[in-house]
C-alpha cells in the first residue's frame, strides 16, 4: 500500500507493508511541493513499489543525477554503519566495542561493496574458517557470529531483507574451571620483583570473584561494592567487603584515578599482563591466566561449603 503524505510542503510516498505480522514503513521524499508533480512520481515509485517490499532500494531520477530510476544496492558497508549507529548509546560501550570488532573482521573478508543481500551461508561458513585460520578462538570466533546474526536479523525484521544466511554457534567443549592453587598464590606473593600493590590487587579480585573490569566501574558504599548492569550478564549486583578489602579497593581506585594506572590507556589490561608474568615467573601452566582467580574464587567457596 502506498500512501501521499506532506510534511514541511514537501510531498512524500508512504510505502506500507508487513513483514512476520510487523508493520513496516518507507517514506520516499519527491523533492516538490506540487501535488500534479508528485502524483507523477509517484507513478514511477508504483513501478517498483514490490521490489521495494522485498528489500531493494532504488535511486529515483529526482533524488540523483540519473536519468532513469536505478536500481540502489544496500552494501554491508552501508548496513554496518547504519546498524552500528543505531546501536549507539543503546546497548553498553564494551558490548558495541565487540560489535564493531566482529563486523570490522566481516568487512575485511567480504568486502564492502558487496550488497548485503548477496550474503550467502557459505559465506559465513567461509568467514569462520578465515577467522580460524587467523588463530582466533572459538569462543571470540562465536561472539563475532552473534554480532553478524543480529545485524542480519535486525535488517529481516525492517523488511530490508527476505532471507538471512544460516548462522550456527561453534561448538565448545565443556571444561573443567583452570584456577590458581593456593600454593601457586602463595609463590606469587612471594615474589621480590613484583610491587606490594599488585600483591594487593590480586588478592582482592582473588578474594570478590569479580571480574576484571568490574572494579573499575564499581562504587564502593559502606561495606557494599555496587557493581552496575554494564557488566556481564547485564544485572546489576552487590558485593560486602571486610576493612582489609576496603582499603585494597580505595588503593586500586585511587590507582586509576590518579596514579600509574590513570596513565595507561587500558588499566585492566596491565593488571591481566603483571599477573602472567608473575604466574610464568613461578612455572605455572600456561593455561592459568587472570581469569582464573574468578575460577579460584568459585571453588574456594565450594570446598567452604562442604
Amino acid at each position: 500500500m502506498a500512501i501521499l503524505k506532506t510534511r514541511r510542503d514537501k510531498w512524500y510516498e508512504r510505502v506500507i507493508w508487513f513483514v512476520n505480522g510487523k508493520f513496516i514503513e518507507k517514506q520516499i521524499p519527491l523533492r516538490t511541493s506540487s501535488k500534479v508533480t508528485a502524483r507523477e512520481r509517484i507513478a514511477e515509485v508504483k513501478k517498483v513499489e514490490g521490489d521495494i517490499k522485498q528489500g531493494m532500494e532504488f535511486s529515483f531520477p529526482w533524488l540523483s543525477n540519473f536519468a532513469k530510476t536505478k536500481v540502489k544496492r544496500f552494501t554491508i558497508k552501508e548496513a554496518v554503519d547504519q546498524w552500528l549507529l543505531k546501536r549507539k548509546g543503546k546497548v553498553a560501550n564494551s558490548t558495541l566495542d565487540l560489535n564493531e570488532d566482529g563486523l570490522n573482521y566481516f568487512l575485511k573478508f567480504m568486502g564492502n561493496a558487496n550488497p548485503i543481500e548477496t550474503i550467502s551461508t557459505s559465506n559465513v561458513e567461509q568467514f569462520i574458517d578465515w577467522l580460524e585460520g587467523r588463530g582466533l578462538s572459538k569462543a571470540s570466533i562465536n561472539i563475532h557470529l552473534r554480532t553478524i546474526k543480529s545485524m542480519f536479523r535486525y535488517y529481516l525484521n525492517v523488511g530490508r531483507l527476505t532471507s538471512v544466511p544460516h548462522i550456527q554457534q561453534l561448538r565448545i567443549p565443556k571444561t573443567e574451571p583452570i584456577y590458581i592453587t593456593d600454593n601457586e598464590f602463595q609463590s606469587i606473593m612471594e615474589l621480590d620483583w613484583l610491587d606490594d600493590f599488585y600483591k594487593l590487587v590480586f588478592l582482592l579480585y582473588r578474594e570478590t570473584g569479580m571480574r576484571l573490569n568490574e572494579h573499575m566501574i564499581s562504587v564502593l558504599d559502606g561495606d557494599w561494592v555496587d557493581i552496575p548492569n554494564t557488566s556481564k550478564g547485564k544485572v546489576g549486583r552487590n558485593t560486602q567487603l571486610d576493612r582489609p578489602m576496603q582499603s585494597i579497593f580505595n588503593e586500586l581506585k585511587e590507582w586509576l584515578s590518579s596514579g600509574y594506572g590513570s596513565r595507561l590507556k587500558t588499566p585492566d589490561d596491565h593488571i591481566s599482563k603483571m599477573f602472567k608474568k608473575a604466574l610464568r615467573s613461578i612455572g605455572a601452566d600456561e593455561s592459568k591466566h587472570f581469569h582464573s582467580l574468578r575460577h579460584t574464587f568459585a571453588v574456594r567457596r565450594l570446598i567452604q561449603g562442604t
